[in-house]
């Protein structure tokens, strides 16, 4: 009996040990016995096709095509890359076993990403034994919640940006009074707003990135007024990261970009703790979140009718290009337009277009926040 008993401790003992040993993994899921058929063998190490498992599991899957990365979301986000062992999970690094694997056009993940990482956005239903009562799932206020936001006043100083043809109307003074106007906004909203300028001052895209970068903030807003070579071209854009489009988009980037031949041995690394393919993947989630951000801001200028809008485009603008948040970029109007530098020079016409760009953000805000960072 003592003997049993003995057995019994030691058995306990050893499931203690065992369960405190995974504790730096996600919740355990058991692999589904349907996937058994579609496991292949890599290097000695078992896979799964990614598309199969989010069909068994009912979750969302995206492919980006561009950049070559994969986006699954439940109750949460999982970002993967074939050929790297890093994933992101809800946002925080995660490493596997063995790297993800692009074979025949599909792509698998190694058998333990189920058992040790999916169980962290895909809810796990225990059977509920007799006599216990299921505890609720514990939500962790603020975990999708914008807080802060960085507001970028395109140009000032020496760099006075795009110049209106009749009244000589500088970009850089009609950018900063709308940011210092947006911001008033958004902090009467509860929403923290850091400035990467203030004043007319020259601040180098380098410099801009950096205070984006380190800010804490979630999100990336600028500033900019059109120009073209077109006298006729006028109306509102928002631009987010993607490889260019078309003419006047490499043109408007041409532009935009042309800060940089001021500033002197200027070097941008992506990060001294960020691999390259762990950056992709992190500009892959936040692209997906810009876009949203633009269209949000571009639907609240069509109900509002106060300015054409011309719509969301893509580009690739050095500040948005290398900010680690969700980032934009918007183009308010045409300068090199008489009439619409006409209309960006009424202060009354400014407050109504601020007041927009204000509700397309808190819209986007309240989206994102109820949504659990649009994986709901």
């Amino acid at each position: 009996m003592q003997s049993y008993l003995r057995n019994k401790i030691a058995a306990v003992f050893f499931a203690a040990l065992l369960m405190a040993g995974c504790a730096s993994h996600g919740p355990y899921l058991k692999l589904d016995p349907s996937l058994n058929t579609d496991i292949r063998v890599y290097e000695n190490v078992q896979y799964v096709p990614l598309i199969k498992l989010c069909q068994t599991y009912g979750i969302e899957w995206k492919w980006d095509s561009v950049i070559r990365t994969a986006v699954i979301t439940k109750n949460g986000k999982i970002v993967l890359r074939p050929g790297s062992d890093r994933i992101l999970v809800n946002g925080e690094e995660r490493k596997l076993i063995s790297p993800v694997v692009l074979a025949n056009g599909a792509v698998f993940v190694p058998v333990t990403f189920v058992r040790n990482d999916l169980g962290l956005i895909v809810e796990i239903r225990p059977v509920a034994e007799k006599g216990f009562e299921k505890i609720p799932p514990v939500c962790v206020p603020g975990r999708y919640s914008i807080k802060s936001i960085v507001i970028d006043a395109g140009h000032g100083g020496k760099d006075p940006g795009a110049i209106g043809r009749r009244l000589h109307i500088k970009e850089k003074n009609l950018t900063l009074s709308i940011a210092k106007k947006l911001k008033r906004i958004l902090e009467d909203n509860g929403i923290r707003v850091i400035m990467t300028r203030d004043s007319d001052e020259f601040v180098s895209l380098p410099e801009r990135v950096r205070i984006a970068n380190s800010s804490g903030a979630d999100l990336f807003i600028s500033i900019h007024i059109n120009a073209s070579r077109s006298r006729s071209m006028n109306g509102f854009e928002c631009y987010y990261l993607s490889e260019a489009t078309n003419d006047n988009a490499r043109a408007l980037e041409a532009f935009e970009n042309a800060t940089l031949k001021t500033d002197e041995g200027t070097v941008v690394e992506h990060s001294g703790n960020l691999d390259k393919t762990l950056w992709d993947m992190k500009l892959t989630e936040n692209r997906r979140e810009s876009a949203q951000l633009a269209s949000d801001i571009c639907n609240a200028v069509d109900n509002s009718l106060v300015a054409r809008n011309r719509g969301v485009k893509t580009a690739r603008f050095y500040v948005i290009k290398l900010t680690r948040i969700p980032s934009v970029l918007i183009e308010i109007g045409y300068l090199s337009n008489k009439f619409e530098e006409l209309k960006l020079r009424d202060d009354g016409y400014i407050n109504r277009v601020v007041d927009v760009i204000a509700k397309g953000i808190l819209a986007y805000k309240n989206k994102y926040e109820r949504t659990e960072g649009f994986t709901l």
